[in-house]
């Protein structure tokens, strides 16, 4: 990573500071998500997701439901874009029918 990409990336991290999961609404916002694992690595995920009203985080590309059971999601951050409730419904659609195919 060059130094204008280091301070671009601090810029941006400033301007958009990760949230308690408590934080989050399931109102369509696009979100980046924090995880950790048992060993106390923090990654931050570039794929894009947001939440459900039954709690549920959604992966937008590809399509995939992310469990809260296996995943450690530890923040959140808004990327200030919001899905519409029909392409929330849709990536939802796509995500279970991408599970049901690898499953069966």
């Amino acid at each position: 990573m060059t130094i204008a990409e280091r301070k671009a990336r601090e810029t941006y991290d400033r301007a958009n500071p990760w949230r308690p999961m408590k934080e989050a609404k399931p109102d369509g916002t696009i979100c980046e998500l924090l995880f950790s694992d048992l060993v106390g690595s923090f990654d931050a995920d570039q794929r894009r997701y947001f939440l459900d009203a039954s709690g549920d985080w959604f992966c937008i590309d590809p399509p995939e439901r992310i469990s809260r059971i296996i995943t450690k999601v530890t923040n959140w951050r808004p990327a200030w874009v919001k899905l519409t409730a029909e392409r929330r419904n849709l990536i939802k659609t796509r995500s279970e029918r991408r599970f049901s195919c690898s499953v069966g």
